[in-house]
C-alpha cells in the first residue's frame, strides 16, 4: 500500500473515532428500547424495569422495556441481536441464553459473535427446598433418604433444559442419588406442584422460595451460591453441605448488538455501574431478594464463555439430547 493510501486509511479511522466520540457525547438523545426475552411478571422483568426506570430518570430519555418471550428466549434474542447497533437497543441476558445453545439445535445467536457485553448487573441465588412431608432437615438427611429409597423422590422444574432442571441434574450427578425429574410447563406450575406435594424437592430461586419457607409451606435446606445469603442466613450453602464447588445462580446482564460504538458502550456501562452501586437500587433489588453485581464488559465476556461451558457439561452428563 502506498504512503498516500495508508494516510487516507488512517484519516478515515481517525474521523470514525471522532464521530463515535461526538455520538457518545450526545447519547442518548431519543428513547431507548430494552429488549427482554422473558415474559412480564418474573424476576428478569422486575430487574429490567428497575434499570429502565433508573436510566430514564438519569438521562431524561424514556427507556421502554419490550418483552419478547417464547422459544426458550430465542425470539427475543433474535430481535435483540439484529437491532441497529447504535446504543438505542439494549438486551438483557440471563441463564437461558447460556443454556439454550446446549439444549436446542436451532439457535439464532452466538454470544461470542453477535453481542457486545456492557456488564453484569445483578444475581439471585436458588434454594434447595423440600415439601414439609419429606423427612429431612438437612442436605445430609435428604441424601440419606434418597439413597435408602432410590427413585422415590421427584424434583420439579419449569421444563426440560431450563435452569431449575439443570440445577437438579447437577445436584443428582454430584451426589449420585437416584431422584426423578418431573418437568412442568413453567416455573410457576412447578412451584405449585411442589407446594401441593406432587413433587418432593426443587431448586427454586430466592424470590419465590423465601415467602414459602417463612410460611412453612416449604422447608429450605441450602442455597446454591458459594456464599450464604442474607435473605435466608440460617441456611448453609450446598458447597458447605458436601457438594464441593456446587454453584448455580440466576444472573442478569446487559448487552448490546455487536458493533455498537465503543464510546457508547463505555458510557452506558459507566452509568449502569453507578446505578447498580447506588443504595436506592440495592434496596429495590433486595425487595426481589436479588443482589447488585455490576461488572465490566471484559468480566461479562469471560463469564459468558465459562457459563456456556458449564451448562454444556451438565447437559452432556445428564444425557439431554438437543431438540
Amino acid at each position: 500500500m502506498c504512503l498516500f493510501a495508508r494516510l487516507a486509511v488512517g484519516l478515515i479511522a481517525i474521523s470514525g473515532l471522532l464521530a463515535a466520540e461526538v455520538s457518545a457525547q450526545k447519547y442518548p438523545d431519543r428513547p431507548i428500547r430494552f429488549v427482554l426475552p422473558y415474559s412480564p411478571g418474573g424476576s428478569y422483568d422486575a430487574v429490567a424495569r428497575l434499570i429502565g426506570q433508573a436510566l430514564t430518570e438519569s438521562w431524561g430519555q424514556q427507556v421502554v422495556v419490550e418483552n419478547r418471550p417464547g422459544a426458550a428466549g430465542r425470539i427475543g434474542m433474535e430481535v435483540g441481536v439484529k437491532a441497529t447497533p447504535d446504543g438505542y437497543s439494549l438486551l438483557m441476558l440471563g441463564n437461558n441464553q447460556t443454556i439454550t445453545p446446549s439444549v436446542h439445535r436451532n439457535v439464532p445467536y452466538d454470544l461470542a459473535r453477535d453481542i457486545d457485553p456492557v456488564g453484569m448487573v445483578a444475581t439471585i441465588t436458588n434454594v434447595l427446598v423440600v415439601h414439609p412431608s419429606v423427612q429431612a432437615g438437612s442436605v445430609a438427611e435428604l441424601l440419606k433418604l434418597a439413597k435408602s429409597k432410590p427413585g422415590t423422590i421427584n424434583f420439579g422444574s419449569g421444563g426440560t433444559g431450563g435452569i431449575t432442571h439443570l440445577a437438579g441434574e447437577l445436584f443428582k450427578s454430584m451426589t449420585g442419588v437416584d431422584i426423578v425429574h418431573v418437568p412442568f410447563k413453567g416455573g410457576a406450575f412447578a412451584m405449585i406442584g411442589l407446594v401441593g406435594g406432587q413433587t418432593q424437592m426443587m431448586l427454586l430461586n430466592m424470590l419465590n422460595a423465601v415467602p414459602h419457607v417463612k410460611a412453612n409451606r416449604l422447608r429450605g435446606l441450602a442455597v446454591t451460591s458459594l456464599k450464604r445469603s442474607g435473605y435466608l442466613p440460617e441456611l448453609a450453602t450446598l458447597d458447605e453441605s458436601g457438594l464441593k464447588g456446587y454453584e448455580i445462580t440466576e444472573w442478569y446482564a446487559v448487552v448490546v448488538p455487536v458493533k455498537t460504538p465503543r464510546p457508547i458502550v463505555a458510557k452506558l456501562g459507566g452509568e449502569l455501574t453507578r446505578i447498580m452501586n447506588s443504595p436506592d437500587m440495592k434496596e429495590k433489588l433486595a425487595r426481589q431478594h436479588a443482589d447488585s453485581a455490576p461488572g465490566t464488559p471484559e468480566q461479562l465476556r469471560a463469564f459468558l464463555k465459562a457459563d456456556l461451558a458449564k451448562y454444556a457439561r451438565i447437559v452432556k452428563d445428564a444425557g439431554i439430547k438437543p431438540e
